[in-house]
């Protein structure tokens, strides 16, 4: 699956990028995961900046993370047709290797609507349930503030109320865990049912 420049002819070094319409953190891990495990020819990495990406090491490591990869993509595809060659054998094998992952679990994505109360372990929210169905005893990790987890200790839903209908289902949720205090207003929450 190797792309060539009409041009040069030379073939042109390969990555995969995507941008989810929402965040997905919960599939991360395997995205690390085959870019760690399909590739036999070169090392890759699973990076995200504004888009998702997966694209050979050696951008990073000689562009830097936040370098200008499209111009050492160009240096490397005219300089470098053998490292190009074997990205392109690797692009293939990571590409039937996504497609081969299971479905993940569906993860309950909630979105805090208003905050009643806060503290550094606990926090006593409206949440409006984007999609799923959060579950009392079910882990959630914040978007916005790596490294916070909570678990759902408390659920109770508002009844539907016509000036409420353009949102999803509200309910009033207790988050209990390490960080609570750092989750503020419209912070997405995403659950981890594997994880339980």
């Amino acid at each position: 699956m190797s792309e060539t420049n009409n041009t040069t002819g030379l073939i042109q070094l390969p990555s995969l990028g995507w941008r989810f319409s929402e965040p997905h953190p919960e599939l991360q891990e395997m995205f690390h995961s085959v870019a760690r495990e399909a590739p036999r020819n070169i090392g890759w990495s699973f990076t995200e900046k504004k888009n998702s990406l997966l694209v050979p090491s050696r951008l990073i490591t000689e562009g830097g993370p936040d370098g200008d990869w499209n111009g050492l993509r160009s240096e490397i595809s005219q300089n470098d047709q053998a490292f190009c060659v074997a990205a392109s054998e690797d692009i293939e094998l990571i590409i039937d290797a996504i497609a081969a992952q299971p479905a993940p679990p569906a993860a309950a994505r909630i979105s805090v609507f208003q905050i009643a109360k806060s503290s550094a372990d606990e926090l006593v929210c409206v949440a409006e349930a984007l999609t799923g169905e959060p579950e009392v005893g079910v882990t959630f990790r914040a978007v916005g503030t790596p490294g916070v987890e909570v678990r759902l200790t408390a659920l109770s839903w508002y009844p539907p109320r016509p000036e409420t209908r353009r949102h999803g289902p509200l309910a009033k949720v207790t988050l209990v865990g390490e960080g609570a205090g750092l989750i503020g207003r419209k912070e997405l929450l995403v659950s981890f049912p594997g994880a339980d």
